[in-house]
């Protein structure tokens, strides 16, 4: 009998799963071999490793182009976040003009009874800098001992990325808070404008503000587009709406007329509302695409952020009514701030946990794979003998 050489698949043409044995023939135990993730069978073998994409999976739906296509396609650059953001600030800053806590008298002194912020924002500062140095130390570490595997699994340094924009948050909450004990002047603060002549010239910290319109848009990235993997087309938009209603906040401080201040506050809560219900909307759809999902899993970041967001709301709207002092919104944020960004560290450490785990599952499972492959071979060549 001639001898006829097996066709060895390349990894390029790799087949979805194992050639079916001829007629006849004893097909090895296990010659299919699939990774079940979700309830969906993935089939593994050498060439899918090439194709591993850290992070949940969505179906990306195409869309005609209109009007609102381009609009969306314009949101997902970055650099549209960045201009719009500047030049809603710029605006509102050319329109209100308010003054430098450091020039008001009152404001300046009312700065300086809140003493006992310098050395709460000071224990604050060591234990960020201890958590950005870890995060930091893992960036670069994992970095390190994934660059062999660089080359097998060409897109694993998305999976630093979480890390990176982690230590960006911690860097600006340093400089925050730094702020505070740096020195006696405040200068990073503006005296607010009001009817009232008790809540007039009281420090409004505008630091607080600058941080959020840095941090924020980096925790809604995370919370959308990192843990539950949605496109950036419905990431941009709630990211926009939410640092144009922070910035429409902080203007309400320095409005002196009590009902155009309550209309730029109900405006800002309304857009609250509305980026709130994007990113439900981003749970609602994981969870389409992800039956088996659990809402204390990818889920968890993006709720606690809207939760977060409304409980910010409510202290600054009863310190704008001088219901709560404006001393314990200060306290209140430098408290939040911190808290809220150790809370995300921790969750996507755990995502990130997760995601290694799958991605050393796939490489196991194209070993076995590619392993069954070849006993199949040689068994179709020796009976071809």
């Amino acid at each position: 009998m001639a001898k006829v050489s097996p066709v060895v698949p390349q990894p390029c043409d790799e087949p979805d799963e194992l050639p079916l044995p001829p007629e006849g023939s004893l097909a090895p135990q296990g010659s299919r071999a699939r990774l079940t993730h979700n309830g969906t069978a993935a089939t593994v073998g050498a060439s899918s490793l090439q194709s591993i994409k850290v992070g949940p999976v969505h179906r990306e739906v195409k869309e005609e182009v209109t009007d609102s296509f381009m609009l969306k396609q314009l949101l997902t650059r970055k650099t549209s976040w960045v201009v719009i953001t500047f030049l809603v600030v710029g605006l509102c800053y050319a329109i209100l003009r308010p003054s430098l806590c450091s020039d008001v008298q009152k404001c300046q002194d009312q700065h300086r009874t809140a003493s006992d912020l310098v050395p709460y924002s000071a224990l604050i500062t060591a234990a960020l800098l201890a958590v950005f140095l870890h995060e930091l130390a893992t960036v670069i570490l994992t970095y390190r001992t994934a660059k062999k595997a660089l080359s097998l699994i060409p897109n694993i340094k998305e999976s630093l990325v979480p890390s990176m924009l982690l230590c960006t948050t911690f860097a600006v909450l340093i400089l925050e808070n730094m702020c505070f004990f740096a020195g006696s002047s405040a200068w990073f603060a503006h005296a607010s404008v009001s009817d009232n002549p008790d809540l007039d010239g009281m420090p409004v910290y505008t630091v607080f503000f600058a941080e959020w319109l840095i941090n924020v848009p980096i925790l809604i990235i995370l919370a959308g587009q990192i843990s539950l993997g949605r496109p950036a087309y419905e990431v941009s938009l709630p990211l926009v709406v939410t640092n144009v209603y922070m910035t429409l906040a902080w203007c309400a401080n320095f409005i002196a007329l009590a009902y155009v201040r309550y209309i730029v506050v109900a405006v800002s809560f309304l857009m609250y509302f509305k980026a709130s219900w994007d990113m439900i909307m981003w749970v609602k759809l994981w969870r389409k695409d992800n039956p088996d999902g659990h809402l204390l899993g990818r889920p968890l970041l993006a709720v606690a952020l809207v939760v977060v967001f409304g409980v910010y709301g409510i202290v600054y709207l009863l310190r704008l009514r001088g219901i709560l002092p404006w001393h314990f919104e200060g306290t209140f944020y430098l408290t939040m701030n911190f808290t809220t960004k150790l809370c995300a560290s921790m969750t996507l450490a755990g995502i990130r946990s997760s995601e290694f785990q799958e991605v050393l599952l796939l490489m196991l499972a194209n070993t076995q794979t590619s392993f069954q492959r070849g006993i199949y071979q040689d068994d179709v060549h020796n009976l071809r003998d």
